[in-house]
């Protein structure tokens, strides 16, 4: 026992060699049979500092490692886009890439482009996006043409990003109804949301196979000559499509649909739908949804709306 640290022999032996191996005891110039005290912090320099140079030279071969394979996501992407030109479409699986994607079919496009945007108003944030992109193509003497629902006519927002799109060539009308969201590049290239499995339509789908491309050209055609010009800000912008609003509702009242259904179909808020709908039997003098059916027959508001409906308002 050693009376002076109330440690054994073995035990301060031990502690030596603990110290020892942490630097923190070292033999005495010329005196090895000495042990002499060693500051924490050049011990530290010493165990630590290889284990963090260590560390250091893995840190760069692992950047290194990750440069190496960040090199190969040109070459990645291009075989997916030439993949997806052999398959016929491409998934994009969020909007970061569908953007993206979005961006570069833009820079291309050369003739035209076109779309198909259901729902009402478009946000702020998103018009704000589409702007510059816009202007450029519409810079290049692109042809550009965009379907809304007559719902969006409402927006502020999208009242006044149509009156600037308009005075710098674009063209927008608006129908009752309108299928689900598409954009067309050149009538060779096409976005549609993602629907699969009840899907909220997050990313896109980029089409490029000739028949889908071309159906969907015919479907958006079809739509334009029955629709109804839209140019922006004006007070009497939706006033201008009360009767192929009525029309709509008529038909859908007809087939029973709940307004739920009527309010989704028509791209308006459920409060704003029963307005339209107690303003419609208000109208007509019906008490029942059954009797404005009858009414609105009589009246001649049942039946498609043609082309020629929609140029003469």
């Amino acid at each position: 026992m050693l009376p002076a640290v109330g440690l054994s022999r073995e035990e301060v032996e031990a502690a030596c060699r603990t110290l020892q191996r942490l630097r923190l005891l070292r033999p005495a110039p010329g005196r090895p049979e000495e042990l002499i005290p060693v500051s924490p912090d050049a011990a530290a320099a010493e165990v630590v500092g290889p284990l963090e140079a260590e560390l250091a030279r893995a840190a760069v071969r692992a950047q290194s490692l990750r440069d190496e394979l960040q090199s190969l996501m040109p070459h990645y992407r291009a075989a997916r886009r030439e993949q997806g030109r052999r398959e016929g479409f491409d998934v994009l699986p969020d909007m970061a890439s569908a953007s993206a994607m979005l961006t570069e079919e833009s820079a291309r496009c050369r003739e035209e482009v076109f779309s198909i945007q259901p729902g009402g108003g478009r946000a702020p944030h998103r018009l704000g996006d589409a702007v510059e992109r816009d202007v450029a193509m519409l810079g290049r003497g692109v042809r550009m043409r965009t379907l809304y629902q007559h719902s969006a006519r409402a927006s502020l927002s999208t009242q006044g990003y149509v009156e600037r799109l308009t005075e710098a060539g674009a063209e927008y009308r608006t129908a009752a109804e309108l299928p689900d969201r598409a954009v067309v590049f050149d009538r060779s290239v096409a976005f549609l949301p993602r629907r699969a499995d009840g899907g909220t339509g997050e990313g896109a789908v980029l089409v490029r196979d000739p028949d889908v491309v071309a159906y969907l050209c015919r479907v958006f055609e079809q739509h334009w000559s029955a629709a109804a010009p839209f140019r922006g800000t004006s007070e009497a912008a939706y006033k201008e499509v009360g009767h192929s609003l009525r029309r709509a509702l008529v038909g859908l009242l007809a087939e029973g649909a709940k307004d739920e259904v009527i309010a989704r179909r028509m791209g308006m808020s459920l409060r704003t739908c029963r307005r339209h709908i107690a303003e419609l039997m208000e109208e007509l003098g019906a008490e029942s949804r059954f009797q404005a059916g009858t009414l609105a027959e009589r009246a001649g508001l049942t039946g498609a709306e043609t082309a020629t409906d929609a140029s003469a308002r």
